[in-house]
């Protein structure tokens, strides 16, 4: 007998799962199948096989205990979407006027800075001084601190930084920031611009010029946006541990239809 195509919707029924869970199970390479007419099929055969493989399999993955291991395996973007980071950060550097990013620990950024001044935007036009700004966020993601604090980049300027964890496990850090908490004097400025034109290879008079793009803020503002950049830290760790037991809730559902088979 010819082996039978299944739709979607009828694997669908047979293993009790959603369409997106399906979809992301054949994207990973967990579950066979293959392209009809630009529409996926599964073959029945095949599918009876992994259901087979997948009961044999339970009682092992079970004494693995997997969902710790896959949780530390996850990026922060796998947790939250990369365009709900950047409406979080977009809409956090409106309401406080300042710049605002989401790194990872790595110190990368996983979407486009919101409100960046031209200082910064001039720093970060040479790979040396984007390399510059990642090492100091990626300093301050490792750091043994609990919550919000402020710190003061290489280029000299402040930034408040909050990590995201999740599980006791951090994921990044949401950061406002490129503001001085009193104007700077122009002499010392300057002379601090041209000493970071030179080591990033940026036109110092240039970074010099962009001094009116920093905003400047009193220090009970600052510790302000702190506060509030807590709170939001903390709603992107809740967003991502939500994720979290959805996928843990998903895969226990995966492994009962396995065990049913």
């Amino acid at each position: 007998m010819a082996d039978r195509l299944l739709t979607t919707r009828e694997l669908e029924d047979l293993l009790q799962l959603d369409r997106v869970t399906i979809y992301r199970m054949v994207k990973d390479g967990e579950l066979p199948a293959l392209r009809v007419g630009g529409q996926w099929r599964f073959s029945a055969e095949a599918v009876d096989a992994w259901l087979q493989q997948q009961h044999d399999q339970a009682p092992a993955k079970r004494e693995q205990r997997p969902n710790a291991p896959e949780l530390d395996a996850l990026p922060l973007v796998d947790l939250v979407p990369i365009g709900t980071l950047q409406a979080i950060q977009n809409q956090f550097a409106e309401l406080v006027g300042v710049a605002a990013f989401i790194t990872d620990l790595e110190g990368q950024p996983l979407a486009p800075c919101s409100r960046c001044s031209r200082f910064c935007q001039l720093v970060h036009s040479r790979p040396e001084g984007m390399a510059a700004c990642q090492a100091s966020w990626r300093s301050i993601a490792h750091l043994d601190e609990e919550g919000a604090g402020i710190h003061v980049c290489h280029a000299g300027i402040s930034y408040a930084s909050a990590p995201v964890s999740v599980q006791g496990r951090r994921f990044g850090l949401v950061t406002a920031g490129q503001f001085l908490t009193e104007p700077p004097e122009p002499e010392a400025f300057q002379a601090r611009a041209l000493a970071t034109g030179a080591r990033i290879g940026v036109s110092g008079d240039d970074l010099a010029a962009a001094r009116d793009s920093i905003t400047i803020i009193s220090h009970d503002h600052a510790l302000q946006i702190t506060n509030l950049l807590q709170t939001i830290a903390n709603a992107i760790s809740s967003i991502g541990y939500q994720s979290y037991q959805v996928r843990q809730t998903l895969a226990r559902i995966a492994e009962l239809t396995a065990q049913a088979g």
